[in-house]
């Protein structure tokens, strides 16, 4: 086996055992606001002009948790752009665009979700019962 083959087959590898590392499931939204406590980043984070990613609790169609950071355009009242779920790896977190989630992962039953960020963001008018899930 060549020395391609085997990075192609540990590539393949990680990215299944990565599936069993996506930081969620919990039955109570406390356990995904704890993830943020080992996670040394501000809970409001610029991202480009007009836009911030914001430290997240994803509420999925069953009923489970999950810690996200969610991008939001703040010059459109507070569209959602884009959300991440959070890997562990080892001794760090990565960023994994829901998208991605949805398509390899097969997250069907995340969808539709609820959100809710941590801080409240002003001008924000999609998350109208805030700090309850909208």
């Amino acid at each position: 086996m060549s020395s391609e083959e085997r990075e192609t087959k540990k590539s393949n590898a990680s990215v299944e055992a990565g599936a069993e590392k996506i930081i969620g499931y919990y039955k109570r939204q406390a356990w995904a606001l704890k993830v943020f406590d080992k996670i040394e980043q501000d809970s409001v984070v610029e991202d480009g002009k007009n836009v911030i990613l914001v430290s997240s609790i994803i509420q999925s169609n069953n009923d489970l948790f999950f810690p996200a950071f969610i991008r939001i355009n703040t010059k459109e009242a507070g569209k959602v752009e884009g959300a991440y779920l959070i890997l562990e790896e080892e001794e760090s977190f990565q960023l994994l665009p829901l998208e991605k989630a949805l398509e390899e992962y097969k997250l069907d039953e995340l969808v539709p979700f609820k959100y809710r960020t941590l801080e409240k963001i002003e001008g924000d008018q999609f998350q109208v019962n805030w700090p309850e899930f909208s």
